[in-house]
Formats: structure tokens, C-alpha cells, sequence
């Protein structure tokens, strides 16, 4: 399947969550990743996070998201029209926490990478590959879409999550799985649509 046939609105069947790939560099757009995000009613959202190598910026279309920004505990709240701009290795979390859908249109930069990760973890849960809130089940699989998203969890400590993270990524590309994932981005020589994309 060429990358302009590769669906650019993909659906988690799971969370009941929305993505549309406004700019997509593994589409061959120039510049960051632009997606909107339509979280479900009572999202959770992602869990307090950082990305030690990209830049992203959240501005809200519809509906109220609810933000941790700094460190946990410190909330804020974005309405319509708002927008943050968060630098590397800022902590955030973000959820809904109404009972209606909040719009918000996300940039990553740079972006190739945390598209993966998005495309890997809305197709596990469309594959029956996660948990009831979204979380990919194998160790390896969720190791190797936190790499992607140079994703670190604040909770835990660097050395201990780096080393585990890095030993189970190793094992995901030992074992194949990486080769497996590829067949949620447009790399993939298939003429398979990826399920869970409208």
C-alpha cells in the first residue's frame, strides 16, 4: 500500500478515542506532526510523562481538557482556544474529565518517531493487543512504544527504566516484533488497511 493510500483517521476501539493525522511525516509532510485528537467522554488521557527529544504544543478545540504541566498536582485547565507549548523533558499529563468529547489539535517535533507510536498503540488496541485502558499487554511491545515516544515516566527511576526499557526494546527487535509493528505506518509493503483506521 503506497503512503498516500494509508488511512490518515485512525480509531481505538478500546478508549473510544479519535486520531486524525493533519501532517504526517511518514506521509512525507514536511515539517512536525500535526494530529487532531478527540478524547471520549471520561478519557483518561495519558499519565504524567516527558519526552526527553520532542517539543509539543496541545491547543483545544471543543470541550475542556485537564492538564498536569511541571510535576503532579499541578493542574490546568484548558478551554477552547487555549493553547501550551510544552519543550522537551517537560513533565504533562492530559485527560477529559466531562462526560463530552474534547477536541485538541497536538504538534510533536520532531515527529517521524511519536507517529509511530501513535499508529502502534491505535493499532494494538485495534488488534486486541491491550489492556481495558489502552496499555499494549506484552512487555516488549509497550517497551518498544515508549522507546519510540522517547517516553519517561517520572515515577519510576531513569536508571531502572532506561535499562528496562532498552533490554526489552532489544528483545522486541530480536524477536521480530518491530518487523510485526511496521505494518501500522505506510512503510509496510501490504495491501492490507490497518484495522481500527476509517
Amino acid at each position: 500500500m503506497t503512503a498516500t493510500l494509508w488511512p490518515r483517521r485512525l480509531d481505538n476501539p478500546v478508549t473510544g478515542d479519535r486520531i486524525e493525522f493533519l501532517s504526517s511525516p511518514l506521509h512525507g509532510d514536511a515539517g512536525p506532526l500535526i494530529y487532531r485528537c478527540r478524547l471520549a467522554p471520561r478519557s483518561k488521557g495519558s499519565p504524567l510523562h516527558l519526552h526527553r527529544t520532542i517539543a509539543e504544543t496541545f491547543r483545544v478545540e471543543q470541550g475542556l481538557l485537564e492538564m498536569e504541566i511541571g510535576a503532579a498536582g499541578a493542574e490546568r485547565t484548558l478551554f477552547p482556544g487555549d493553547q501550551v507549548e510544552l519543550a522537551p523533558g517537560s513533565a504533562h499529563s492530559f485527560c477529559n474529565p466531562l462526560s463530552e468529547p474534547v477536541v485538541f489539535v497536538s504538534t510533536a517535533t520532531p515527529g517521524v518517531q511519536f507517529e509511530k507510536f501513535l499508529r502502534a498503540m491505535y493499532g494494538l488496541a485495534a488488534d486486541g493487543r491491550t489492556n481495558s485502558d489502552g496499555m499494549p499487554t506484552d512487555p516488549r511491545a509497550l517497551a518498544l512504544t515508549l522507546h519510540y515516544a522517547d517516553l519517561v515516566v517520572p515515577a519510576v527511576p531513569r536508571g531502572v527504566q532506561g535499562a528496562l526499557i532498552g533490554a526489552l526494546t532489544g528483545l522486541a527487535r530480536l524477536t521480530q516484533l518491530e518487523r510485526d509493528f511496521a505494518r501500522y505506518w505506510p512503510e509496510a509493503n501490504s495491501g492490507v488497511a490497518m484495522r481500527g483506521a476509517a
